[in-house]
């Protein structure tokens, strides 16, 4: 029986969290944050890689820039969309980035063509 439960909630665990990338995916694009940190979060010499960083570093960050907490005019420019976000909005972008997997870019350039391809 205790297998049983234990096979459910990894099961469960499996989907919550398949469900928890593809929101924050959806929101790293739909935010535009990859006009700036790129198709694949890898950053560029102004601004900075997010992929694979620890979930947690990220969700304090996203909270910070939030609530208003810059420390540099870069950072500054965070705040303006990190304002919209919500708890989950944070929770599901930080997983997204957190275990990130590398973007075709061939699939980004469909989906702004209407998901011709998808």
């Amino acid at each position: 029986m205790r297998f049983i439960l234990v096979f459910i909630i990894l099961i469960v665990q499996l989907y919550a969290d398949k469900d928890s990338y593809n929101r924050g995916e959806m929101l790293f694009f739909a935010n535009g944050c990859s006009g700036c940190h790129g198709p694949s979060a890898e950053g560029s010499s102004t601004y900075p890689r997010l992929a694979n960083k620890k979930q947690v570093y990220l969700k304090k960050k996203l909270i910070d820039f939030r609530a208003g907490k810059a420390q540099s005019v870069s950072q500054q420019m965070m705040s303006q969309f990190a304002k919209k976000l919500s708890d989950k909005n944070i929770e599901d972008l930080s997983y997204f980035l957190s275990h990130h997997k590398k973007v075709k870019y061939e699939d980004i350039n469909d989906d702004v063509l209407g998901g011709v391809g998808s």
